[in-house]
């Protein structure tokens, strides 16, 4: 009889054991996966999307072809629209061209910011020059640590000298921390095919203000398994020359003390192929 009260106070110790330890391993998974899955979402996509290698081509003097790239950002910047605009404007206010939309000072001056990737301009397309969105998602439990030259913290060597110098032009204790972004060619090849790059708005650093972002330190609890009540901020990329008839592969990645660049992940990492006709 001893024994067999020994026994199941056993059985009962490990089956608390085991609860307990299942409960630590989600409260970890629950805070560690969020960290490890913060995507950069890229825009336009096309009705076949493929997240591993989502392929945007059209030929230049083929409406016919870049047309549905043009449909595809007005769908997508439509959450976007508003006729008073945030300062500086979290996107373009409007997918209205200049002859079909109701002046508005306030939208025709944040569209002035987003120039020239705006309706007005087909977003570039029209012209072999086009624009790229990118905004980040998944971020409702990740607390973001910013690289910034306010603290005494060295930054990584591969770290692009133009976000180095907009830390050094825009100081985080003044303006406020960013997640940066940068992109550029996958490859050497297509680094030497994908022509200069411009991140619109022009001016403003490369990358999302934390201030902006719904992270996990910037809203309750309970909030964190809702979707944001607005869309998140973009910044675009402008293909001002692409070499034409070669398909280049982009990639483009953020840059935050907590996000460990891996080319064979998704996270923090977004990658396309643009090819123009």
């Amino acid at each position: 009889m001893g024994f067999e009260k020994r026994t199941i106070k056993i059985i009962v110790c490990v089956a608390v054991l085991l609860l307990v330890i299942g409960a630590i391993i989600g409260l970890v998974l629950g805070l560690v996966l969020p960290y490890r899955y913060v995507e950069l979402e890229v825009w336009p996509r096309s009705d076949e999307y493929n997240r591993e290698q989502p392929l945007i081509q059209f030929r230049v003097n083929d409406p016919g072809s870049w047309h549905p790239w043009y449909n595809r950002i007005n769908d997508f910047l439509r959450a976007y629209e508003t006729n008073v605009p945030e300062e500086p404007p979290r996107a373009p206010c409007s997918t209205l061209r200049h002859d079909q939309r109701v002046p508005s000072p306030n939208c025709e001056r944040a569209l002035t910011v987003w120039a020239p990737c705006i309706a007005d301009n087909f977003y570039g397309y029209r012209d072999g020059t086009p624009c790229v969105f990118l905004r980040l998602s998944h971020i409702h439990y990740w607390v973001p640590e910013p690289y910034n030259v306010s603290l005494p913290l060295a930054l990584p060597p591969d770290m692009p000298n133009n976000i180095k110098q907009m830390m050094m032009q825009r100081p985080a204790h003044v303006y406020g921390d960013y997640v940066w972004v940068s992109c550029g060619g996958e490859f050497s090849s297509d680094q030497e095919n994908v022509g200069p790059l411009q991140y619109i708005p022009a001016g403003l650093p490369p990358g999302f203000p934390t201030a902006r972002l719904h992270t996990a330190d910037r809203i309750p609890r309970a909030a964190r398994s809702q979707p944001d009540p607005l869309p998140g901020p973009l910044i675009a990329l402008l293909f001002e020359n692409p070499r034409r008839g070669v398909l280049i592969n982009v990639e483009c990645r953020i840059w935050t003390r907590d996000i460990l660049y891996d080319r064979s992940s998704r996270v923090g990492r977004a990658r396309f192929e643009i090819y123009v006709e």
